[in-house]
């Protein structure tokens, strides 16, 4: 009789054993479970809640719920900050703009009147060269500024329709050229005079341009070259130049917004230009990225060779 109770004891004390052991296995599977869905989208106010009662578990999960609540207040304020340093950004970049377009606009004219006697003085000519330089360089970052805070928030809506990619790579080339003389550079363009059609933006691509070609200028050191290749579904094309100022090391950054390697920090620049092309790019459905090219031996060089690809898909007409 004795046994029969003492084996029913252990039955009833193994069986309870037995469910608490399962029940907390099937509380910290759900509670993983849950914690795989806060951790794919932490801005959702998510919260890991217990199955089944158990002291321990609770306090354990109540502490990572308190965290997981200061994670979310940090990542909003830290949003709204972003949004307030954007926003006086754009403020301050929209204020500039108008003053230095009339500054270089005036410079211009008087580069022209022919009653500002520079021709007659050479040092005046040079002083006002200097001045007109210095302004556009200005007004480039102001413009980067400019189009990087209107990228974060949101604020570059642009229109999308059938363009003709390999024009308005002519056509900016021609516009910039300059910019990469000033440099003295060889430029070398492979650019298809028939049209290459995308769904893009044209200020958008002429914006990716200038940023390409001001990289380029800043960048390289006796050589920039331009190369468009045409495939069935994608065109791509290819900016590349021989460099001095970079490094291996430096390519997985180039796209970081304020990212300046120190060798050309005296050049001036933000950092954004190439943050603003590759983000105009992605808008639009392309893709911007940077590679070290393979180089044949014959053509081995002791300056890092870099190429900027820029694909987009081929719009099609049927």
């Amino acid at each position: 009789m004795l046994c029969r109770v003492l084996l029913f004891l252990a039955l009833i004390i193994g069986g309870f054993f037995a469910f608490r052991y399962f029940s907390l296995l099937y509380a910290m599977k759900k509670t993983e479970e849950e914690i795989r869905e806060i951790q794919q989208d932490l801005t959702q106010n998510q919260m890991l809640h217990l199955p089944v009662p158990s002291p321990a578990l609770g306090r354990l999960l109540n502490s990572f719920n308190k965290v997981l609540e200061e994670i979310r207040e940090e990542r909003i304020s830290y949003e709204q900050r972003e949004k307030e340093f954007q926003k006086q950004i754009e403020n301050i970049s929209h204020d500039l703009r108008t003053p230095l377009t009339v500054i270089l606009g005036y410079l211009r004219i008087l580069k022209k009147h022919p009653q500002a006697g520079l021709a007659k003085d050479s040092e005046l000519a040079d002083t006002l060269r200097i001045l007109e330089q210095k302004a556009e360089r200005m007004n480039t970052l102001v413009n980067q500024f400019y189009d990087y805070s209107r990228l974060c928030a949101g604020d570059f809506k642009m229109e999308m329709e059938k363009t003709d990619l390999s024009r308005v790579l002519r056509e900016s080339l021609m516009e910039n050229f300059r910019i990469l003389e000033e440099a003295h550079l060889k430029v070398e363009a492979d650019i298809p005079s028939h049209p290459l059609w995308i769904m893009g933006n044209q200020s958008a691509l002429e914006r990716i341009f200038l940023n390409m070609f001001q990289n380029g200028g800043r960048y390289a050191e006796t050589v920039f070259q331009i190369a468009v290749k045409e495939e069935k579904q994608e065109v791509s094309i290819s900016f590349t130049n021989d460099t001095k100022k970079l490094s291996p090391e430096d390519l997985p950054r180039l796209f970081e917004r304020f990212y300046i390697q120190d060798s050309a920090r005296s050049q001036g620049g933000t950092g954004l230009g190439l943050t603003v092309a590759r983000s105009l790019a992605e808008e639009m459905g392309g893709t911007l990225e940077v590679s070290v090219p393979e180089i044949p031996e014959k053509e081995e060089t002791q300056d890092l060779i870099v190429c900027f690809e820029l694909k987009f898909k081929v719009w099609d007409f049927l």
